[in-house]
This record gives structure tokens, C-alpha cells and sequence, in this order.
């Protein structure tokens, strides 16, 4: 704080959320505010540090080489394995029965000028990229290839305001047709033979007791091959990766700038941010 180094303890909670405590003022501040609320620095508010809330296996695929805290030998027995459950059996403390989320519905939050903005959890998982706009400034809210990772980029490209949407997710798509309809794929023999329906007639007049061998009639069709998580722009084409950066097309190399955001529960958001927006789509 104003280059002056603080360590922090954890002090106790508050609706919920935690408190804690520097070493060197004794200074209590609110863990999701980052704002001083009782003491001598009190008033005072933490610069924010981007941060990413993301699975170990999304944050291991990006990087291979990246240290892990190990837990502390002696309190080892002490660490809960199954904490979010089991906290989210509590009842809240506080909660604003007017709003159109429960008290333990899940949000990712994020705070720009003005207002700040709730996108409900289930609704992310199920629209995501939602492209949206906050107090002037077009956005990009992605759930990773886990469906449990997320990021928040500002959605510009060179300037200018791009839209963003998840390319097919398998491979061996049904082709379609300009008006949106399926084409169904014609069989091979008649696109290179235009007498091959002529041709195959006689096997409609095979013997009743001939069977297709057991082998090819018992085999299970090959699974789909999944296809790479990535984003396509509307205003360059170019795919992006969840690091929000172009690996191919014309902005290749660039990246999207990041904002930070929140997962957390709405009754707890709500309480320090009254003014807060839900996005709604």
C-alpha cells in the first residue's frame, strides 16, 4: 500500500466472506472489495491483480511447467476436500428476496465504470461466448473446454467492437445449405456413376436368408473426434484460443485484453455490489 508492504492473515468473516487483517497497521479488510473497512487504512482500497479461476487440468494444458502450493504437512488433516459443497448447506446471513436469483446461485462477476455486471453460472455454461455490453465497452465471457474454466476479455480487435462464437464441436458435421437446412451426403457410388441405382437393382432380389456378415453388423459406429476449443471473430475470421489470443487468420499473434471477474455467490456479489446488473439473453 503506496509501496509499503503488507502481510495478511486470515481475521475472521463477515457475512460469509472473509475478513482479514494486516501484520503492520492491523488494518481489517473485506476479501472481496479489497477495501480497508476498519483501522488505520481504513479507506483504503488493494490494487486488483488479474487472476484466473481455472481447473488443474485447463491450467496444466497451458502450462506444462508450472509449479503447484503444496499443502503445509502439519495442517494437512485440517484442509477440506470438499468445501463448496458443504458451505453452500449453510443458510446466508443476509439476502434480497426482490431479485430474480437465489442466494446461492453462482455468478461471475465483474465490475467496469459504472455498475457492475452478474452473468448467472448456468446461463454462461449453456450460451457460452456471450458477447455482451457494459457501460459502453463490448465484452467476451468464455467457459473453457471443461465447461467449469472461465475468462472475460474486452471484445475488440484493432479498436473495433468483434463478435466471437464457438467453431462446430465435432468433427463429420452434417453439411449444410446456405438456407441453414441439412444436406444429406449422397451415397458414394452414385456421385461417381450415374447408372450405379441401376446397377445395385439386383441385390434388392437377394435370396430372404442372405445376412450382412455378423462382424460389420455388430461393429459400433466410431465416436466423433472432437474438434479444438476455438473461437471464430466475425470482423477479421481468425480462431482464438481461451488465452484469448489469434492462433491463425489475419490477427494472428494478437490477444484480447483481460478484465477480471468473480465467481461467486450471488448473495454475497449483491451485497457489495447493490448497484449490480444481471445479464439477461
Amino acid at each position: 500500500m503506496n509501496g509499503r508492504a503488507l502481510h495478511f492473515y486470515l481475521a475472521g468473516i463477515n457475512n460469509q466472506n472473509f475478513l482479514m487483517r494486516d501484520k503492520e497497521t492491523g488494518t481489517w479488510w473485506q476479501q472481496i472489495t479489497g477495501k480497508a473497512i476498519y483501522g488505520p487504512l481504513k479507506g483504503a482500497s488493494l490494487e486488483l491483480v488479474l487472476s484466473d479461476e481455472l481447473t488443474f487440468g485447463e491450467w496444466k494444458s497451458e502450462f506444462s511447467d508450472g509449479q503447484v502450493l503444496a499443502e503445509v504437512p502439519k495442517y494437512a488433516k485440517e484442509y477440506d476436500s470438499n468445501w463448496e459443497p458443504e458451505t453452500a448447506k449453510y443458510p446466508v446471513v443476509i439476502s434480497f428476496p426482490g431479485t430474480e436469483l437465489k442466494s446461492r446461485d453462482v455468478v461471475v462477476g465483474l465490475e467496469m465504470t459504472g455498475p457492475g455486471r452478474a452473468y448467472p453460472w448456468n446461463t454462461l455454461v449453456k450460451q457460452s461466448p456471450v458477447v455482451d455490453r457494459v457501460n459502453g465497452t463490448p465484452l467476451l465471457v468464455a467457459v473453457g473446454p471443461d465447461g467449469k474454466s472461465f475468462r472475460v476479455f474486452i471484445s475488440r480487435i484493432d479498436g473495433k467492437d468483434a463478435e466471437f462464437f464457438l467453431k462446430g464441436e465435432t468433427e463429420g458435421e452434417v453439411p449444410t445449405q446456405p438456407d441453414g437446412q441439412t444436406k444429406p451426403e449422397a451415397p458414394a457410388a452414385a456421385k461417381s456413376d450415374p447408372h450405379a441405382e441401376m446397377k445395385a437393382a439386383p441385390a434388392a432380389t437377394a435370396p430372404a436368408e442372405s445376412k450382412p456378415d455378423a462382424s460389420t453388423a455388430t461393429k459400433p459406429a466410431a465416436p466423433a473426434t472432437p474438434k479444438p476449443w476455438i473461437l471464430l471473430d466475425t470482423t477479421t475470421a481468425s480462431d482464438w484460443n481461451f488465452q484469448g489470443c489469434a492462433i491463425s487468420g489475419p490477427s494472428l499473434g494478437k490477444c484480447l485484453d483481460r478484465v477480471p471477474a468473480l465467481k461467486d455467490y450471488w448473495f454475497d456479489w449483491r451485497n457489495y455490489h447493490p448497484d449490480t446488473t444481471i445479464y439477461k439473453r
